[in-house]
């Protein structure tokens, strides 16, 4: 059983990406890594913020693998401020925080 099926989830990472296909597979490699073998009840949650390229995609991809991650896909661009709230929102996290999908603030 997953920690949303037990309904605690201890941090969401929400990850607002607008096209963001040549580095969304690594990020959300990097978080998983990093919260591999901890104690926290965790979720990844992705805003696809009307991406143009295969962001979305890859996201629904890497969800196939990962039960804890989640895509939220925007039909349009509204900005980066609308997708972290989108993402804040919608997660289920008693902590919540949010990485760009570039990496360029490392999960530690």
């Amino acid at each position: 059983m997953n920690s949303t099926e037990k309904g605690i989830i201890d941090i969401s990472v929400v990850i607002p990406a607008y096209n963001e296909e040549k580095s969304i597979r690594k990020t959300l490699g990097l978080v998983f890594d990093y919260f591999r073998g901890r104690s926290y009840k965790f979720e990844v949650v992705v805003v696809n913020d009307g991406s143009t390229d295969a962001t979305g995609r890859l996201v629904s991809e890497v969800a196939g693998v990962y039960n804890n991650l989640r895509l939220i896909n925007c039909d349009t661009n509204r900005g980066k401020g609308r997708a972290v709230y989108e993402g804040m929102t919608a997660s289920l996290g008693r902590l919540r925080l949010f990485m760009d999908a570039d990496g360029s603030t490392s999960i530690e």
